[in-house]
């Protein structure tokens, strides 16, 4: 009679089925950060949108309603924009004027609107470049303003996000005649 022999995984064995196993482990770790990484840029530039709209949002409503722009055309050049605005009060028939202001920090992080004498800072983890230009609309004399805004993240990514809208604001004095003759009325 034959003796048994018992066979078992020889050193040279299990050598190989750990360096297999650290070979696997390391293509799915580096799949795992690329996916990662992948997810960062992609909720990155969401909120670079988001944040570019917001701010697009609030400066068009407040062009939109305002009946003296006072900014000059450098200071409209350096992003400074300062406007009057009419807006209704509760329980009274005759409009409130305020004033609203955008600034551009110093930092070059954020923006600044400050409207009845209380200051706001948006968006302080991004970067924003803003620039107004006044168009002149002849014949009839009407202004318009092209706004130019640029968001990025604050690390220096290359991803830029921007827009640019022109309006007209429809209460200045100058542009209430081509708004009501475009109108109809």
């Amino acid at each position: 009679m034959r003796p048994k022999i018992k066979r078992g995984f020889t050193l040279v064995e299990a050598m190989i089925s750990v360096a297999l196993a650290a070979a696997l482990i390391l293509v799915i770790s580096r799949m795992t950060i690329g996916a990662m990484q992948m997810s960062q840029t992609g909720v990155s530039h969401l909120t670079n949108l988001l944040a570019a709209d917001v701010v697009m949002q609030q400066l068009l409503q407040d062009l939109k309603q305002a009946t003296r722009i006072m900014s000059d055309d450098a200071a409209l050049s350096r992003g400074e924009l300062a406007v009057e605005c009419a807006s209704a009060v509760e329980n009274q028939f005759t409009p409130r004027i305020t004033e609203i202001s955008y600034r551009l920090p110093e930092n070059g992080r954020g923006l600044l609107r400050k409207e009845g004498g209380k200051e706001r800072l948006l968006y302080s983890d991004r970067v924003i470049r803003l620039e107004f230009t006044r168009v002149a609309i002849p014949p009839q004399n009407a202004s318009g303003i092209l706004v130019d805004l640029k968001l990025s993240s604050p690390s220096g990514a290359a991803e830029e996000h921007g827009f640019r809208r022109f309006v007209l604001p429809g209460s200045l004095p100058e542009n209430r005649r081509l708004v009501s003759s475009y109108n109809g009325l």
